[in-house]
């Protein structure tokens, strides 16, 4: 564009292109694109009244053999209804996160109300929203949450870790004590009473992620 105008406007002239050559490199290969961070909110939603929803969380230590559980119960406003953290005798990942849902539903039946479980356990959620067992280790956390179920009043879904900050909060505990500890507004560790608060008042967690990473990953 520079050398057509000034060519027009007279500016450059054939004496100024002797001995000059012209031409253009293309390179051979396309330069690689960095993916962009996406950031996106992920709230903690409440149920709608008269619903209790039940976030749970479990884990498991091939180092050293150990599982735990935790769970949170919070009615429609988002107050605190119960809390708990437990040792499990589990044998993988998935069977800590099916047998946390099953004692926080133990936990949860005392208030009579129907239970709404929300978990980010992706393969836990689809097992126990399905109409199979799963692999062999899991199928006595899977009886459990099979008598859970005929209930009636009882609702299961996925959410991303953001959204169950709370339950994860929990995490280590889960893995150190020696037996099942549950807690009320009382005696809730702070941390803990922040998150809760936090969530109560809708203000979001943030979750970062590239922009070709597939984050929708809600099993169906």
């Amino acid at each position: 564009m520079y050398v057509r105008n000034n060519i027009a406007n007279g500016n450059l002239k054939a004496k100024h292109w002797k001995h000059v050559k012209l031409g253009v490199c293309r390179p051979s290969l396309a330069e690689g694109r960095m993916p962009i961070p996406r950031a996106m909110a992920v709230k903690w939603n409440p149920p709608e009244h008269p619903w209790l929803k039940l976030n749970t969380d479990g884990a498991f230590s091939e180092s050293t053999g150990r599982a735990g559980g935790r769970g949170i119960i919070r009615d429609h406003s988002g107050r605190l209804i119960a809390a708990f953290t437990a040792p499990l005798d589990a044998h993988s990942t998935l069977e800590a996160e099916l047998l946390a849902m099953h004692h926080g539903l133990l936990l949860a039946r005392e208030f009579a109300q129907p239970i709404w479980v929300e978990s980010d356990a992706a393969q836990a959620i689809s097992l126990a929203k399905g109409s199979g067992w799963g692999p062999a280790h899991s199928r006595r956390a899977m009886a459990h949450l099979a008598l859970h179920r005929r209930y009636g009043d009882f609702r299961i879904s996925f959410t991303l870790r953001e959204g169950n900050k709370a339950a994860d909060l929990l995490a280590k505990m889960g893995l150190e004590i020696e037996e099942q500890t549950r807690f009320n507004n009382q005696t809730t560790p702070r941390l803990l009473k922040a998150i809760l608060r936090m969530q109560e008042m809708g203000i979001p967690n943030i979750r970062v992620c590239d922009e070709d990473l597939v984050v929708d990953s809600i099993p169906r």
